[in-house]
């Protein structure tokens, strides 16, 4: 009897696409296992994120009209200020920036005029801890600044009026100044 023997390049197509079949067998079997795994909590731990080490965070102050900057502001006009926070790390990391921890100076020259320590503090949440990720800014919400002096009796309205002229507002949160001196005028 004569047996039929297939050529040598024959055989060895056939065993290519025998292993090619078999990897295909061994991906899928791999994948279904991965997927099964992740399905009841095998899959990857969330990553714990850490407090943000000392200098990575900027603070930059803003004034303006609660949504866009603005540098000089009509007679009848009061303005908005708020700051924004960046984290100049390369991870993502926790930073405090509860109310407690916020704090607003306005001076003209060297002289305050109006600061948000002399508001009424009492009932601040002392910790709101937020997640910043690197490079992409958080702003706080605008507040109005009713373009009156602080003094020990507060800092809202029915304070003495500011005067028209040229100012500059600085913000500190959680102990870190703002690089900025955002300078408008009252007019």
């Amino acid at each position: 009897m004569n047996r039929y023997r297939p050529a040598p390049h024959i055989i060895r197509r056939r065993r290519i696409a025998l292993l090619v079949v078999l990897a295909l067998l061994t991906w899928g079997i791999w994948s279904g296992v991965a997927a099964i795994a992740g399905l009841f909590g095998g899959g990857k731990k969330a990553v714990e994120i850490s407090a943000c080490a000392p200098g990575v965070v900027s603070v930059t102050a803003v004034i303006g009209d609660g949504e866009k900057h603005q540098d000089a502001f009509l007679n009848n006009v009061k303005p908005y200020i708020w700051f924004t926070l960046v984290n100049n790390g390369k991870v993502a990391c926790k930073f405090n920036a509860a109310p407690a921890t916020q704090f607003f100076r306005i001076k003209t020259g060297d002289q305050v005029i109006w600061t948000s320590e002399q508001c009424d503090r009492k009932g601040l949440a002392e910790s709101a801890e937020v997640v910043l990720k690197p490079g992409k800014p958080q702003s706080s919400p605008p507040s109005q600044w009713f373009r009156v002096y602080s003094s020990g009796g507060g800092c809202g309205e029915g304070q003495a009026p500011a005067f028209v002229g040229t100012y500059t507002l600085q913000a500190e949160v959680n102990k870190v100044v703002s690089g900025n001196l955002e300078t408008f005028e009252l007019q």
